[in-house]
C-alpha cells in the first residue's frame, strides 16, 4: 500500500484533481495503465477507461483490445474504444507513425472530454518516462525548460504516477496479482526512446542504481530554476523588445550588453520554433560586421537583422491574395486594411498618418489595394518630382519585413497613398476643389 499512499500524497501536493472530478484514464492494457487504474479505483476516484487500437500490430492489437474490454468489465467501469488507420494518417500528414499515433490519441481524448464532460484525462507516465524524456530533449537540443521532463499537469492532462519508477509499478502489479499486456514494439531499439531505455539507461544505472530517483529530484530543481529564468527573461523582454504592427523588434545594442544574451534569445525565440543551433548562429552573427540583412526562418516565423533591431514576424500561411479591388466607399469590409471613407467639404490636415484627405471625383473608383513591387514610384506629397518606393523605404529606414507589409492604395491612373506613410501629391486638395474624400484606417 506504499505506492497507493504515495499516489494520494502526490495528487494532493500537486493539486492534480479531487474525488468529485470525472476522470478518463488513457488505458493501453500495459502494466503502467493497469496499475494506475487499480490505484485510482482503490483510492475511490470516479474513473472511466479509453483504449485506442492503432491497427499497427495485427492480432496482438486485437488481443490488447479484448483484454482492455475484459479488464474494464471486471472493474465495473465504463469503457471507450476507437480504432485508427494510423499509417494512412501518417502518410496523409507526412509525419512519423509515432507522431501520427500521438495526434490521433490526444485528439480523440479531447473529443471524449467534450462529449462526456470529463474534468481530466489521466496518463500513466512514470519516473522512467521522465528520465527518457530528459535525455531525448538533451539529444535534440534544449534550454532549461527541456530539463523539466514531463509536467505533472498540463491543461486537462494529468500524470499522477510520475513519482513511481517502473520497478515500483511492476512490483505493485506482482504483489496485487494484476494481469497486463506487453507491447512487443517497446523492445524495438530503432525508436529513439526505446534505444535510450534499453541501451543507454542500463549502463548509467550501473554508475547510479537510483538513477530515476536522482533525476526525479533534479527535475524538481530544474523546474524552479526554469521559473526564475522565465521571469528574468520576461523582465528583460520589456526593456529590450517591443511589438508593433505584428512585428517583434529586439534592440541589438541592448541585447549585446547582456551577459546572458544567448539564453534570452532562446527564451524569446524557441517558442517560435527557432532551433538552438540557429540561436547560436544568430548570436555569432550579431557580433560580426556587416550583419544587416542576415535572415533565419522556421516553419512558423522568419527573422531578419536590420541595422539596430532583430525583426521577427509570423509567416502568413493562408496564401491570401495580394491585391484587392474597392469598387465603392462601402466596399472595404473584407479587406486586410479596414478603411473608412467619408465625403467631406472640410480639408483636414494633421500629423496623423492613418488618415488623408484627397480631391474626389467621379473617376476615383475603383481603387486597388496591393503590396508594393519593385519599380513602383510615386510623387510624395509636397514634392515636385517622383521617387521610387525602394528609395522612399530606404530613407525611412524600413526593415525588410516592414517593407513587405506596406500596402499601396491606387486607382487606374496612379498611386494615391503609401498607406500609413505618405499620400501622393497628385491627389492633394487645391483651391477650387469642390469635392473631398477623407480616407482613414484604425
Amino acid at each position: 500500500m506504499v505506492v497507493l499512499k504515495k499516489l494520494e500524497v502526490n495528487i494532493y501536493k500537486n493539486a492534480l484533481f479531487n474525488k468529485t472530478d470525472k476522470l478518463l484514464v488513457a488505458f493501453s492494457g500495459g502494466v503502467d495503465s493497469v496499475v494506475l487504474t487499480d490505484l485510482l479505483s482503490k483510492a475511490g476516484y470516479q474513473i472511466e477507461l479509453a483504449h485506442c487500437n492503432f491497427q499497427l500490430r495485427g492480432k496482438e492489437a486485437i488481443d490488447d483490445t479484448a483484454f482492455c474490454k475484459s479488464f474494464a468489465d471486471s472493474m465495473n467501469v465504463p469503457f471507450h474504444l476507437t480504432c485508427f488507420n494510423t499509417k494512412d494518417y501518417a502518410a496523409e500528414h507526412k509525419i512519423s507513425i509515432q507522431m501520427a499515433a500521438r495526434d490521433l490519441r490526444y485528439n480523440w481524448f479531447k473529443s471524449l472530454k467534450k462529449e462526456y464532460d470529463f474534468d481530466y484525462i489521466l496518463t500513466a507516465h512514470h519516473a522512467n518516462d521522465n528520465v527518457e524524456t530528459l535525455f531525448v530533449n538533451l539529444i535534440r537540443g534544449t534550454g532549461i525548460k527541456g530539463l523539466q521532463g514531463i509536467p505533472e499537469k498540463q491543461n486537462f492532462i494529468a500524470r499522477p504516477l510520475l513519482f513511481a519508477t517502473k520497478d515500483d509499478i511492476r512490483e505493485y502489479a506482482a504483489k496485487n496479482h494484476l494481469l497486463y499486456r506487453e507491447d512487443s514494439s517497446n523492445q524495438e531499439v530503432k525508436y529513439k526512446r526505446n534505444f535510450i531505455r534499453h541501451q543507454i539507461l542500463p549502463e548509467l544505472k550501473i554508475l547510479n542504481p537510483s538513477l530515476e530517483e536522482t533525476i526525479h529530484t533534479s527535475i524538481q530543481f530544474f523546474k524552479q530554476s526554469s521559473e526564475i529564468v522565465t521571469e528574468y527573461a520576461k523582465m528583460k523582454y520589456l526593456l529590450i523588445c517591443k511589438e508593433e504592427n505584428n512585428l517583434l523588434y529586439i534592440d541589438i545594442n541592448l541585447l549585446l550588453a547582456e551577459k546572458q544574451k544567448e539564453t534570452l534569445l532562446f527564451e524569446w525565440l524557441y517558442p517560435k520554433q527557432f532551433k538552438t543551433i540557429q540561436i547560436q548562429q544568430l548570436t555569432e552573427v550579431l557580433i560580426s560586421e556587416n550583419n544587416t540583412g542576415k535572415q533565419f526562418s522556421t516553419a512558423s516565423h522568419e527573422l531578419v537583422i536590420d541595422r539596430k533591431f532583430i525583426v521577427v514576424q509570423k509567416i502568413d500561411k493562408e496564401n491570401s491574395p495580394k491585391e484587392f479591388l474597392i469598387h465603392s466607399m462601402d466596399d472595404s469590409k473584407y479587406l486586410p486594411v479596414q478603411f473608412y471613407f467619408e465625403e467631406t467639404k472640410l480639408a483636414e490636415f494633421s500629423d496623423n498618418k492613418n488618415k488623408i484627405t484627397i480631391a474626389y471625383n467621379d473617376h476615383l473608383f475603383p481603387l486597388t489595394l496591393r503590396r508594393w513591387k519593385i519599380g513602383d514610384k510615386f510623387k510624395p506629397f509636397g514634392m515636385n518630382g517622383f521617387k521610387k518606393l525602394s528609395d522612399f523605404f530606404k530613407d525611412h529606414k524600413l526593415s525588410l519585413f516592414e517593407k513587405e507589409n506596406v500596402w499601396i492604395l491606387e486607382n487606374k491612373e496612379h498611386i494615391i497613398w503609401i498607406v500609413g506613410y505618405r499620400m501622393d501629391d497628385r491627389c492633394k486638395v487645391v483651391a477650387g476643389t469642390e469635392k473631398l474624400l477623407k480616407i482613414s484606417f484604425d
